[in-house]
């Protein structure tokens, strides 16, 4: 049986919440009106398997619809875009940016400890 929304906050005072998502210029479109909806917990990250809030657009006319992917979290931990997964400094996917400039992925693996992690990162 499933606790309702008011008794089980302990989990959910770590989700995200947010206004406006991390994205590139490619992602964004030209145009500079764009009509966004937000959901918010609508996804799981990718990730992080945390709930986040996910936005839902259309950059550009007759463009696909685009929604995010991975949380803001993890997004700026890695400082990629979070609908393409590219790196919002080069532009390139992150594994090739990681091979390039050497970097360590030190995500936890385990369940516990990577919510620890992310909890001390949000924190700071």
């Amino acid at each position: 049986m499933a606790a309702s929304k008011s008794t089980n906050t302990y989990n959910r005072q770590n989700w995200e919440d947010a206004d406006f998502p991390i994205l590139c210029q490619t992602c964004l479109g030209d145009n500079p009106y764009i009509r966004m909806t937000k959901e918010k917990y609508g996804k799981e990250c990718k990730i992080c398997t945390r709930p986040f809030t996910v936005f839902r657009w259309c950059p550009g006319a007759k463009m696909r619809f685009k929604k995010c992917e991975v949380c803001q979290t993890c997004a700026k931990l890695k400082n990629v875009c979070q609908t393409c997964m590219l790196d919002l400094e080069y532009g390139l996917p992150i594994q090739v940016r990681d091979a390039a400039l050497k970097i360590k992925d030190d995500l936890p693996k385990s369940d516990v400890n990577r919510e620890y992690y992310l909890q001390n990162v949000d924190a700071q």
